[in-house]
């Protein structure tokens, strides 16, 4: 029998196993442990809505200064900014740049911009992410650089994640690669955000 093939399959067979256990971890901190995926898309009154509960034995005050800090610090969005943000919760529009396809020819590329949204209560942290809209590279650099109005097509979360409305003739299945990649991102900033009020933070 090929030593190769062996050990080839050993090596895919670790990964596998590695990944489904950090999949399975318990992490301290809040109750949604399971990532978001293209099969379990929340919407509510016709948005894509996505919501998650922290849980965590921690003030008002201290959960806050605990996500200001990683907002501020951690999160590392393309673009964003404070609506408001106090003991009792706080409300941050964000841009992420999201690149689905890149080589020295093209770009497959889109910004999603979404209001995330905190609500402290001792004890307790929701987060809520909404409004979500997306737009295509081009079209928001040129909105970017323009000192006028102008009308640029963009594309709601249900538009793209569940009713797949966006295509083009260069990218086979456009809307499901963007759903994959704005679903990394909105998962990684779950996350992140769990960590976060699990951590010590000395301001």
């Amino acid at each position: 029998m090929n030593i190769h093939f062996i050990m080839k399959v050993l090596k895919q067979t670790t990964r596998a196993g590695i990944l489904l256990f950090l999949m399975l971890l318990p992490i301290k901190g809040f109750t949604q442990v399971t990532p978001f995926t293209a099969d379990s898309i929340p919407v509510v009154n016709g948005e894509v809505v996505f919501t998650v509960d922290y849980e965590q034995d921690l003030t008002k005050h201290e959960l806050h200064k605990r996500v200001f800090h990683y907002l501020n610090s951690g999160l590392n969005p393309y673009s964003g900014g404070f609506l408001a943000s106090n003991n009792d919760s706080t409300v941050a529009v964000i841009t992420d740049y999201l690149v689905m396809k890149s080589n020295v020819l093209s770009v497959f590329a889109m910004y999603m911009t979404y209001h995330l949204t905190l609500h402290y209560m001792d004890g307790k942290c929701k987060l809520t992410i909404s409004n979500i809209t997306f737009m295509e590279k081009g079209y928001f650099e040129t909105l970017e650089k323009s000192d006028r109005e102008l009308n640029m097509p963009e594309y709601s979360g249900k538009a793209i994640f569940v009713d797949k409305e966006y295509s083009t003739l260069t990218i086979r299945r456009a809307s499901e690669k963007i759903t994959e990649e704005a679903l990394e991102r909105i998962n990684e900033v779950i996350q992140s955000i769990g960590h976060s009020l699990s951590e010590e933070v000395n301001v």
